[in-house]
């Protein structure tokens, strides 16, 4: 390729205005050394289309067509409906169900108007009388859970704090007498038991009142409306006595599902300081057996995870006393047996006394010493020795 200087051989700047003769084919022979050959601006041409092959074409399909038929007038006709002809059975039929139709409507006509007042009442009556029954069975199923609930609910409360109580304490091992050691702290236990006698409380001041009398219908004519009005009035007096002993009951019920939450609360509290409680034995006791230490994790572990209601609770505390018991006991073994060790290093390191076979015991001084004297007081009235004898003065 060829520089611009050689294109501009007098610089960029030089004054082409003095009306020197330029070289066009020299130039235009530069570009294309530079640039390349100019481009064909113009478009394909394509060759002329064949006039005489395509007249040949349109007149050859033109002799060829064939006419379109018009088949619009060949649509078939609907076929016209054939009259129906009478049918004797389908006549009958259906007279007879219209004579059956109106049959039933006029008997029953007939009994509306004939039905005695006291028939219709005493329908209702009954109808009363079954939902007598039903709020009755009701109600005493009601009743019974009730106190089964409050008695279940109550002994569970007593066994829950008798086991708390008894599982709080425990025989001090390092005690020849009757000494104890708290198993669990008496602050957080005290709240726990306040809880549960509190639910016993209120357990013993529910009343749960009794069923009213069974429903029985006397005797009346039931042919008289008037009769079987009283009954009706009698049956609807003990449908609102059920109705408002059943309002009772339900209000007894919600009172004794109101007790048991703040209990379980209490005891559930009390229930997850065992954790920490086993991990302030350890430190406390840490000299104990590894495997009494972990035995006493899992206990603890076991009351938090299963709580502490039922016989369950019951023995899961028990577990995690005797637990408690086995760390401080193995702890005072270890104790003792530091404290013999140390005796016994300090004998060793203590000569053994010998004794002195030269060495006599000194004699014993049998000289015979005087008798004290006894000195006589003064009588205090006359200042004098008072005279020996048994003798008054």
């Amino acid at each position: 390729m060829t520089a611009l200087s050689d294109l501009f051989p007098d610089g960029s700047r030089a004054d082409t205005s003095g009306g020197a003769r330029l070289d066009d084919r020299h130039t235009v022979h530069r570009l294309r050394e530079m640039i390349g050959e100019p481009r064909d601006v113009r478009g394909v041409t394509r060759p002329i289309a064949d006039t005489d092959e395509l007249i040949r074409r349109v007149e050859a399909a033109s002799k060829n067509a064939v006419p379109v038929a018009d088949e619009s007038g060949d649509v078939a006709r609907p076929v016209k409906r054939s009259r129906r002809r009478f049918d004797p059975l389908t006549t009958i039929a259906g007279s007879l169900a219209v004579v059956a139709v109106l049959a039933a409507a006029a008997v029953g006509g007939v009994q509306m108007a004939t039905a005695s007042p006291a028939a219709s009442s005493l329908t209702a009556l009954e109808d009363d009388e079954a939902a007598i029954q039903n709020g009755l069975q009701s109600l005493t199923t009601t009743r019974d859970r009730i106190l089964a609930d409050v008695e279940s609910q109550t002994a569970d409360a007593a066994l829950l704090r008798g086991a708390l109580v008894s599982t709080s304490t425990a025989p001090d091992p390092a005690s020849d007498r009757e000494g104890v050691i708290d198993v669990t702290d008496p602050a957080v236990l005290a709240p726990a038991l306040a809880a549960l006698d509190a639910y016993a409380a209120g357990l013993a001041a529910i009343t749960v009142p009794e069923v009213p009398a069974e429903y029985s219908r006397g005797d009346i004519d039931d042919e008289s409306l008037e009769d079987v009005a009283k009954a009706i009035d009698t049956a609807q007096e003990r449908l609102l006595a059920l109705d408002s002993a059943t309002a009772e009951m339900r209000s007894i019920r919600t009172q004794l599902d109101a007790l048991r939450p703040p209990a379980e609360l209490a005891v559930a509290t009390y229930a997850a300081t065992f954790a920490g409680a086993a991990d302030a034995a350890i430190s406390r006791y840490p000299d104990a057996d590894a495997s009494l230490h972990t035995a006493l994790t899992e206990a603890a572990a076991r009351i938090g995870a299963g709580g502490l209601w039922g016989v369950a609770g019951e023995a899961a505390l028990a577990s995690y006393r005797d637990a408690f018991v086995a760390v401080a006991a193995d702890q005072l073994r270890v104790d003792i047996e530091r404290a013999d060790e140390r005796e016994r290093e300090q004998d060793n390191r203590q000569p053994a006394r010998r004794p002195d076979s030269q060495q006599t015991t000194p004699p014993e001084d049998t000289t015979e010493q005087p008798p004290p004297v006894v000195e006589t007081p003064l009588d205090p009235d006359t200042g004098t020795t008072p005279p020996e004898g048994d003798g008054t003065p």
